[in-house]
């Protein structure tokens, strides 16, 4: 099972840029089958927002002390929203502190207290979920029959506590909702080329697996394809985009699209924390259930 979900895993897939109304923007090919159904969408730093460097064009992320930059962020999210229909007012946005918590959206009106939550969910109609990244691994996740969505910001720390089968669970316990019936998208993320960590990362990620026994030929060859290292000794540098796709896939999730782009690499198109030394904006991940499918 585990060998037959690694391929899968490990196979990424270009994503087109797009303009919209002067924001590029990057959806997944597979999540953009349901396009009726779901409004998604992967920001890029590329817009027109008034913040100075480094939060330059269209930062989405506040959690920042200067109060230019953080009203800057709330307009680029009020644009945002505008670009894709989608309506501010009811627009949700979890505090993200690198945890494995996903909560459940029931009200469109109300705020709910999310300081401490780094996933969220909903069966609601025309309310969007947003979500900040500026290297850790956005998801989104949709499931098809009972029209439900979720969204997970999935840093190292949040991998390691598997926050996107998480998400599965939660809308399962939830609403009853089917894994079979879920495609997911995991998006823009710092790249194995970008990401050399400690091993103690590395085991803490590999626990999330359910790997066979030490020396098993599948164990073998799942690290070394999930874990890369440019020479012996070195410093392991692990596919965070491959582990939540193999997470999601072992939950049950047939499909997964994971994205070519890497964060760091693409400082012209990203924020990326690595890459700017630890200052630096956000992109985001949105999306939302569209009503016409009820």
């Amino acid at each position: 099972m585990h060998t037959i979900h690694l391929e899968q895993a490990l196979k990424t897939n270009q994503w087109n840029l797009n303009d919209h109304q002067g924001l590029t923007l990057i959806q997944s090919p597979l999540l953009s089958r349901y396009k009726e159904q779901l409004t998604h969408a992967f920001t890029t730093r590329i817009g027109s927002g008034a913040a100075p460097a480094p939060y330059e064009h269209f930062n989405l992320g506040g959690n920042v002390p200067d109060p230019e930059v953080k009203l800057d962020a709330l307009a680029n999210r009020e644009r945002l929203c505008a670009v894709l229909g989608a309506n501010h007012a009811h627009l949700k946005v979890p505090g993200q502190v690198h945890s494995g918590t996903v909560v459940s959206i029931l009200e469109a009106q109300s705020k709910p207290a999310m300081a401490n939550v780094d996933g969220v969910s909903t069966n609601l109609m025309s309310v969007p979920l947003l979500l900040h990244f500026a290297d850790c691994v956005p998801v989104i996740i949709y499931e098809k029959k009972k029209q439900l969505l979720a969204i997970v910001h999935a840093g190292w720390r949040g991998t390691a506590q598997a926050i996107a089968t998480n998400a599965v669970t939660l809308m399962v316990n939830e609403w009853g909702a089917e894994p079979a019936q879920m495609v997911a998208a995991v998006g823009p993320a710092i790249g194995t080329c970008c990401y050399p960590t400690g091993d103690d990362v590395v085991e803490q990620l590999l626990l999330t697996l359910a790997l066979p026994a030490d020396g098993s030929s599948v164990r073998t060859k799942i690290v070394e394809s999930l874990v890369k290292r440019k020479a012996e000794g070195e410093q392991p540098r692990p596919d965070l985009k491959a582990f939540n796709a193999m997470q999601l896939l072992l939950a049950g999730v047939p499909e997964v699209d994971v994205c070519s782009f890497c964060t760091s690499c693409r400082p012209d198109l990203f924020y990326s924390h690595r890459q700017s030394g630890g200052k630096t904006g956000r992109q985001g991940a949105i999306a939302m259930l569209q009503p016409s499918t009820r």
